[in-house]
């Protein structure tokens, strides 16, 4: 096999690697290979921060089991929404605080919401 045909199924094979790590991220992606040279073309998805300011950075904490004795889920940022936990036992926490609770350091941060 002559180098440029080597080189070329190189690069054909990294491109591909390329696009299956990102497939998710990619909303089309075309090449066009003729005589008069390689034409491509690549879209992907909306970018995260384009997304509505109220879903913009959300924690969601749900379908936790937490079993036993003192069993704690502590969270430090905001906009953080807490549904369908499980707690059985003793002692069962889940915690949400503030991102300025935790730049003060407090030692007892506030419970958000609790089940």
């Amino acid at each position: 096999m002559s180098d440029t045909v080597q080189i070329t199924l190189i690069v054909a094979v990294v491109v591909l690697i390329v696009l299956f790590m990102f497939r998710e991220r990619l909303r089309n992606f075309m090449i066009k290979a003729s005589r008069e040279g390689v034409e491509a073309n690549l879209d992907t998805n909306q970018p995260a921060n384009d997304a509505p300011k109220d879903r913009q950075g959300r924690v969601n904490i749900t379908g936790n089991k937490l079993m036993g004795n003192k069993n704690r889920i502590d969270v430090g940022r905001s906009n953080v929404n807490v549904e369908k936990n499980l707690q059985k036992g003793s002692n069962q926490e889940i915690v949400v605080r503030t991102p300025k609770s935790v730049s003060r350091g407090k030692s007892k941060p506030s419970p958000k919401k609790k089940r």
